[in-house]
Order: structure tokens, then C-alpha cells, then sequence
């Protein structure tokens, strides 16, 4: 369930631009263009914690929160973050937990040497991968030490539809399988759920037709449903861009024509 009480954190995440609209955004090319998600949808905000080390009190805060989410889940001993994305809140994480006295764990997954989109993609390139990443160094597509009997936990920033958490879900147990080491990855745990559809996906996962994306009863936790802290954001966005943000966390399908998109991107530059 939601960390309501954290709501309040929406707030200071958009008027420090790691929550961006196409009235606020930091480059051009997204005030002109908007965004377009991993999923192919067209979309007027983006949420984007990668730079957040840029805010050194708001990034404790963030770390301070996920160790609160983490930690209520104690039979989880890894926290594997999804590549670049999860990297710095997970190791900021670990190490507000080990203040708490309750250490844990952390690792990130590598990109695959093929560009995804979907966890049934992830399959087949996975089939076809040895565990050497580079052919050079020491480099590995689960950047931590894995040990028989690890819980793990794939950690993350932000959730649209959970397929890059999916993703690296797979990556963690297909390797965890080419070392020989059994272990359990059934935790999922990020900061902001942008799209109420990812609890459809949590509901249907383990009854999922394809077996190669090891169905399992996921149990997932994330600290801010957008859609509920939205009114937060009213006092501080301009009337037009809270109207657009709402009407398309109501109606996403609706912005995928594209005079609609002319039209929003006409009313930002007014």
C-alpha cells in the first residue's frame, strides 16, 4: 500500500524539475515535443530521478522513505536496482538502513546487449546470452554477489506498466540460474506508481499464459500513487497545465491523437 502521509514529497520532486511537465521541462526538445514513454504512449509530464544527487536534501529524504518501504519487508536481504534508474536511491537507501541498524544488501542490473521493450523480448535475448557482458574485465549482467537462499528485491524509481521491473527480474533469476545459485525474487519496490493499470498486472502475473516469464504471486510496494497526490500539485502548477496533467491521467488514450498533442503543446507556450 501507498505511503500516503509522504504525498507532501510531489511537491518539492516538480518545482525541482525531477518531476517535469511540457511547461517546466528542462530541455527544449520536451517543451517543444513532450514525451514519449517506453511503451510508445505520447505524454505531457515524465518523471526522471537519475539526477537527483543534485538535491542532497531531497534525495535523503527519498532514501529515507524506500528504507522505510524496504524495511518492512525484512525476509528481503538483496535490493537490486534496475540499472541506472534504481542505482543511487537503492545505495542511498542501503545506507540510511544500516544507520537504522538494519543493513541490507544492494546490486543493479546491466542493460541487455539488445534494446527491449517487453519482459517477452528480455526471453529471448536472455536465451541466447552467455553471463560475459564485455568479453573483457570482470562486468556482469547482475552487478552484486548473489548467494543460495538470497530474497531479493527489484528496486526501481518509478512504475508505468512494471515491464522493466519484469525485465530485471528475469535478468536476476536467469543469472542467478548460470551461476548455480537459488534464490527468490519476488519483491518489487519503487517510489512514484504513475498508471493504476500496473495493479491490473500485479493481479494477473501469476496466472500469466507464458511461462518463460516465471509467473509468480508478486508482492509490490511503492510509496506515492500519482493519480492521489495530484491535488497536491494545484497550487503550484498554472490552472492549464494542472488541467492537462489531470485529464490525462484520466484519459491517456485520448493524447495519443496528434493535433490533441498540438493543441496541449500550443496551450503550455502561451
Amino acid at each position: 500500500m501507498p505511503l500516503t502521509h509522504y504525498y507532501p514529497m510531489i511537491v518539492p520532486l516538480y518545482r525541482e524539475r525531477y518531476l517535469q511537465t511540457i511547461w517546466n521541462a528542462e530541455k527544449q526538445v520536451n517543451q517543444n515535443e513532450g514525451w514519449t514513454l517506453k511503451n510508445k504512449t505520447w505524454a505531457p509530464w515524465f518523471y526522471n530521478m537519475r539526477p537527483v544527487g543534485d538535491s542532497p536534501e531531497l534525495f535523503y529524504d527519498v532514501c529515507d522513505v524506500m528504507a522505510e518501504l524496504t524495511e518492512k519487508y525484512p525476509e528481503v536481504n538483496l535490493l537490486t536496482a534496475v540499472e541506472m534508474a534504481g542505482l543511487l536511491p537503492v545505495g542511498g537507501t542501503s545506507i540510511v538502513r544500516s544507520g537504522n541498524g538494519q543493513p541490507v544488501r544492494i546490486a543493479y542490473t546491466r542493460p541487455l546487449p539488445t534494446k527491449v521493450k517487453t519482459p517477452e523480448e528480455a526471453v529471448i535475448v536472455l536465451n541466447e546470452l552467455s553471463t560475459d557482458v564485455a568479453g573483457y574485465g570482470q562486468k556482469d549482467f547482475v552487478e552484486g554477489r548473489l548467494i543460495d537462499g538470497d530474497n531479493i528485491g527489484i528496486f526501481d524509481d518509478m512504475a508505468n506498466d512494471l515491464g522493466s521491473k519484469l525485465i530485471a527480474r528475469l535478468i536476476v533469476l536467469w543469472y542467478a540460474e548460470q551461476i548455480g545459485c537459488s534464490v527468490q525474487c519476488d519483491h518489487i519496490f519503487y517510489f512514484l506508481n504513475r498508471n493504476l493499470k500496473t495493479l491490473q498486472t500485479i493481479a494477473d502475473f501469476p496466472n500469466h499464459s507464458n511461462s518463460t516469464l516465471k509467473p509468480a504471486n508478486l508482492k509490490v510496494d511503492y510509496v506515492i500513487e500519482f493519480i492521489e497526490a495530484l491535488p497536491l500539485l494545484e497550487k503550484v502548477m498554472a490552472p492549464a497545465e494542472y488541467r492537462v496533467i489531470c485529464d490525462f491521467q484520466e484519459r491517456p488514450e485520448h493524447f495519443q491523437d496528434v493535433d490533441v498533442q498540438k493543441e496541449v503543446l500550443a496551450l503550455a507556450h502561451k
